[in-house]
Order: C-alpha cells, then sequence, then structure tokens
C-alpha cells in the first residue's frame, strides 16, 4: 500500500494544477463517499459526515461549501448512501443530491466495493454579475436570474482491507450534460438577455491511505492519505499526514500543489462513542495570497456499528451454572 500511494503520488504530479467544477474540502480523509459511490457501507455500520468550507475569506463572492454524506451497510454487502451539498459562487448557487449503491465483495484480505451513483445537478446563476464594462451588452450573460436541471451518474472501485489500508478510482459526471436556461423574461423584455449554458465535465478521481500503528499498541497513528482528480484538462493533488494520539485527538497537515498548506486539528468526543470534531485551516499559496486571508472548514463526523456486540452477563447464582 505504502507503495501504490507513492506510485500514485508521481504518476499524477506532473500534470499542470488548477481549479476545477467539483467544490473543493481539505478534510477528504472523512469525505469518501462524495467522490466515490464505491465506497458506500466500506465503514462496516451507519456513518454519517458534515462538512461546512468558507474558501479564500476576504473575497467578495468567495466559494461557501455545505455537505453532507451518510451511509450505511445492509446485510453484510450492500452499501447504500446520500450525498446533498450546496455551493455559492459569487452569482453561481449549486444544489446537487445523488444516491449511492455499492456491492462489497470480499477480495483477498479485504474488501472491494463496486459502486454506482445517481441524482441531480442544479445551477443557478444571479442577476449580480460585477464587471468593469457594461456586461448587458454581452448577450451570453445573463442579467436576470436563470436555473437549470439535470441528472448526474458515476461509478467508482474502492478496496478497504480492514480499515488500516485503502485505494480508490472514480469517474463522476460520466454523462457530460448541458445545463441550458434563457433568462427569466428573454424575449418579453428587451433589457432581460442572455442564457445560461453549462457544459458539466467529467471528473476522474484517485485516493489511497494507509494507518501506521508506530508502536503496534494504538497510542500513536500515523494516517498518510492521498487525493488527486482531474478533469483530463487540469489535475490537483492533496497529500495529507494526519498524527492520533490514543484515540482522543489528532493533528495533522494537507499540501495541495501550487494551491494551499492547511493545518488539521480534530478530537474524538469522549463521551459519545463514534463522534469526530475537526477543523482545517488553509493558507493559500498562489498569488491570491494577496488578496484571501485564506479558507476554514469544520466536520463532524459520526459512526457506529448496526449490530452491537454481545453484552456479557455475569450471573452469581448457582442456578445459572
Amino acid at each position: 500500500m505504502k507503495k501504490l500511494i507513492i506510485s500514485a503520488a508521481f504518476l499524477l504530479v506532473g500534470f499542470a494544477v488548477s481549479a476545477q467544477q467539483d467544490a473543493q474540502f481539505t478534510q477528504n480523509m472523512f469525505n469518501k463517499l462524495a467522490v466515490n459511490p464505491g465506497s458506500a457501507g466500506h465503514n462496516g455500520g451507519i456513518c454519517a459526515t458534515l462538512l461546512s468550507r468558507n474558501q479564500w475569506s476576504g473575497f467578495e463572492g468567495h466559494p461557501q461549501t455545505h455537505l453532507f454524506s451518510g451511509d450505511v451497510l445492509l446485510g453484510g454487502r450492500h452499501g447504500v448512501g446520500l450525498t446533498v451539498f450546496q455551493d455559492k459562487l459569487g452569482i453561481e448557487k449549486s444544489l446537487v443530491g445523488k444516491l449511492a449503491y455499492a456491492y462489497n465483495l470480499p477480495l483477498g484480505p479485504g474488501t472491494l466495493g463496486i459502486g454506482a451513483e445517481v441524482g441531480f445537478i442544479n445551477k443557478a446563476f444571479g442577476d449580480e454579475f460585477i464587471a468593469i464594462d457594461d456586461y448587458t451588452k454581452d448577450p451570453s450573460i445573463p442579467n436576470a436570474n436563470t436555473s437549470a436541471m439535470t441528472y448526474d451518474i458515476g461509478l467508482g472501485l474502492f478496496y478497504n482491507i480492514k480499515n488500516k489500508m485503502y485505494v480508490g478510482i472514480s469517474t463522476l459526471h460520466i454523462t457530460q450534460t448541458e445545463l441550458e436556461d434563457v433568462a427569466n423574461g428573454a424575449g418579453s423584455d428587451p433589457t432581460k438577455q442572455g442564457a445560461l449554458n453549462y457544459l458539466q465535465s467529467r471528473h476522474y478521481y484517485i485516493m489511497a491511505g494507509y494507518d501506521w500503528d508506530i508502536n503496534n499498541d494504538k497510542k500513536w497513528v500515523v494516517k498518510p492519505s492521498i487525493l488527486a482528480k482531474t478533469d483530463a484538462a487540469s489535475t490537483q493533488i492533496d497529500f495529507n499526514a494526519l498524527l492520533v494520539y490514543n484515540n482522543l485527538v489528532w493533528g495533522g497537515v494537507t499540501y495541495r500543489i501550487e494551491d494551499a498548506i492547511a493545518a488539521l486539528a480534530g478530537v474524538y468526543v469522549p463521551k459519545v462513542e463514534g463522534l469526530k470534531i475537526g477543523v482545517a485551516y488553509d493558507v493559500t499559496t498562489s498569488s491570491l495570497n494577496n488578496y484571501t486571508n485564506g479558507s476554514l472548514e469544520f466536520m463532524i463526523n459520526y459512526c457506529t456499528n448496526i449490530v452491537k456486540p454481545p453484552k456479557r452477563e455475569v450471573y452469581h447464582s448457582v442456578r445459572f451454572l
């Protein structure tokens, strides 16, 4: 697995890096389902994650993204998941909802999740476009509200070894559907013009991670991971490393090539088994650093087993011997 992670990193590091259509998160190690339907049910029970991200704080119209994902393993083989997220970037608003299914097949020392997802994408553009020139003279820019909706399909493979090592590959927006709509009132009001014309590009994801128990006592565990995504025109790669102490707290760092360095921290809530709370702060390393105060992201994750382990009963009466 270590060789696999390193190989994937060097394979993808040569691509150019730039922004893409899909929403960006830093705490991707807790957000597998959103980018790979094959991971549905891989935790063996019920899992839910909430993520909220303010990107490039200080920028007017900066990206703001909120995501919920949840999955459950049914019958030992069938993973079912739901992902819903809302994204706002300037005058653009996106709402995405999708259902995922994965068949978890025992393979070697681990389990291979073979997954698919289907859902919808809704795009809306407002009428508060900011430009130096008079944008109303350009018919390709809507100066009134527009919105459109289309369907979406994705596929993924996710191989997991006892939640200690994993590797996944997926492709989203397979159909590359186009969203089109004329501006509200266009045609009847000469001051209302323009149209929404948005092509959803196909995206490809590769992810891998490994848990290294330093002293084999689970007191100190290092969790390196990588996430790479590309739309065949540009590529973005995140290198992550978390250090977990005694299943109580963690700290870590993420490096996003030519974009940002992030500090991560989190805690396992002691009175609620399976509940984790995390935070990430990105410092922009690109030229945008002169105009932004960085990005802040919050995470809540909860996982629990469907079937609780049997409770041991101890009787002191000889009647039960």
